[in-house]
């Protein structure tokens, strides 16, 4: 349970980083991976475990990297347009689109339960952002709207992360996340070439922000999440979880003043608690 809470709570830093660092879109997602598969890499190293990172190589694993860079860029731009906390908030939508995704492919329709979790979770996000959504800015709508697609994302690469694990279980998921880092940093040298940024950062404090996005949440965030799971229960699992983008939405209120009145907080516990109930009581067994 310790390693869970530490994850969450690294984790639930990556948001604000990604605000301090104050660079396009794909320029923090690129440093991001890169740095952190270095700290992986130097893991490995440091474990003598070298060897599983070429048995982490893989298609699957390719496939992963594509949607995690999808993920990180659409999150990313959420985060620059409505905040790290309601950024983040968003994203965790991510359990109902691995339901959708497993409707589909599995042709089997959700249970009642998780449809009243997921109606709980949306009037929840409705009472945040959706009672004056058409009176919002453009660049207001666009970043929940990126909150959503990655959330859709982020469903995906769970869903070939998974794959690429079990495709080669004995590389382990330190091995497999630096792979998957560098193959997304490599991705995203083409996206930042193919819109005109640049890799210039514009002083000391983009730099410790994306090195401690990278360390922090890349690498030490990620480990101690996938340790920990295996020995906690789902339930408790998904509890423990939901620290990080309650964190994120805490951060948000504290360190950029992000105004907030007692029906936005009531909307957040509510989404929040539809996000938990949907991931851990009402979900179809896979």
């Amino acid at each position: 349970m310790g390693l869970l809470l530490f994850g969450a709570t690294c984790i639930s830093f990556a948001a604000v980083f990604v605000k301090l660092a104050g660079v396009a879109t794909s320029v923090s997602a690129f440093y991001r991976l890169l740095i952190g598969g270095l700290a992986l890499v130097s893991l490995l190293a440091a474990t003598k475990n070298l060897p599983a990172f070429r048995r982490a190589m893989s298609w699957p694993a390719a496939g992963c990297a594509v949607f995690f860079v999808c993920d990180l860029l659409c999150w990313h731009a959420s985060i620059a347009r409505v905040g790290p906390g309601l950024a983040t908030l968003v994203a965790n939508f991510q359990v109902f689109a691995l339901t959708a995704v497993a409707a589909v492919t599995g042709r089997r329709l959700p249970r009642p339960g998780f449809l009243a979790s997921m109606g709980l979770a949306l009037f929840g996000l409705y009472l945040v952002v959706g009672r004056n959504f058409a009176a919002q800015t453009h660049d207001f709508r666009l970043g929940v709207g990126y909150g959503l697609a990655a959330a859709v994302f982020y469903a995906l690469f769970i869903l070939t992360l998974k794959k690429a694990v079990t495709d080669q279980g004995r590389a382990g998921p330190m091995a497999t996340m630096a792979v998957l880092s560098f193959l997304g940093a490599g991705l995203l040298v083409a996206v930042v070439g193919a819109t005109g940024e640049s890799f210039a950062l514009p002083g000391p404090q983009a730099i410790l922000s994306l090195v401690a996005l990278g360390i922090l949440a890349q690498c030490l965030g990620w480990l101690a999440i996938s340790s920990g799971l295996a020995g906690v229960r789902p339930a408790l699992a998904g509890l423990i979880l939901l620290l990080q983008p309650t964190l994120s939405y805490l951060w948000d209120v504290l360190f950029f003043d992000k105004a907030t009145g007692p029906v936005e907080l009531c909307g957040v516990v509510l989404a929040l608690g539809g996000i938990y109930l949907g991931s851990v009581r009402f979900a179809d067994k896979p």
